[in-house]
C-alpha cells in the first residue's frame, strides 16, 4: 500500500443506520461516516414510516420531506446541517429551484454558512419524483 494511502485506510468506517430515515431502495446505505467525515446518500421524498413517496408532484413538499430525510441521516452520524460542506440537488425540473431553495433555507439558516452545492437538471428520477439531495459533512472533533 502507497504511504499516501495509508492513514486513510486505517480510519473508522460505518453505514449509518435509524428508523428514522427510509429503508434504501437497492443495495446501498443511507450514509456513511468515514472518520469525521460523513457522505449522504442521495436522499428522496419518502415518509421512514411508510416506505411511500410524499408530495404527489408538489415540489415543496417533496424538498421538505427529502430535506427531513437528509436531516435525519446528519443526525444519526452526530451533525446536524451546519456541518454539511457540499450537496448536490438533482431536478427533473430547473425551473422549481427557487421554490427548492425556499424550501433549503429552512434547513440551512446561516447564510455565511451555506455549503457548496451544484444543481444538476436530469431526465428522471427513480419512483418519478422530482429531486434527491446527497451530500457530504465533516463532524467536528469530539
Amino acid at each position: 500500500m502507497s504511504p499516501e494511502l495509508a492513514p486513510f485506510s486505517t480510519t473508522p468506517r460505518r453505514g449509518l443506520h435509524s428508523d428514522r430515515f427510509p429503508k434504501p431502495v437497492a443495495s446501498y446505505s443511507q450514509g456513511f461516516q468515514v472518520g469525521q467525515m460523513v457522505f449522504i446518500t442521495g436522499q428522496l421524498p419518502v415518509d421512514p414510516s411508510s416506505g411511500n413517496k410524499v408530495g404527489d408532484g408538489d415540489i415543496t413538499l417533496e424538498a421538505r420531506q427529502t430535506l427531513r430525510n437528509f436531516v435525519a441521516v446528519l443526525e444519526a452520524a452526530g451533525c446536524s446541517s451546519r456541518d454539511v460542506v457540499s450537496a448536490v440537488i438533482y431536478l427533473t425540473d430547473i425551473n422549481t429551484l427557487d421554490t427548492v431553495d425556499a424550501v433549503w433555507q429552512e434547513f440551512f439558516t446561516d447564510p455565511l454558512n451555506y455549503p457548496s452545492r451544484a444543481v444538476v437538471e436530469v431526465s428522471a428520477l427513480v419512483l418519478g419524483i422530482q429531486l434527491e439531495i446527497s451530500g457530504i459533512a465533516v463532524k467536528d472533533q469530539p
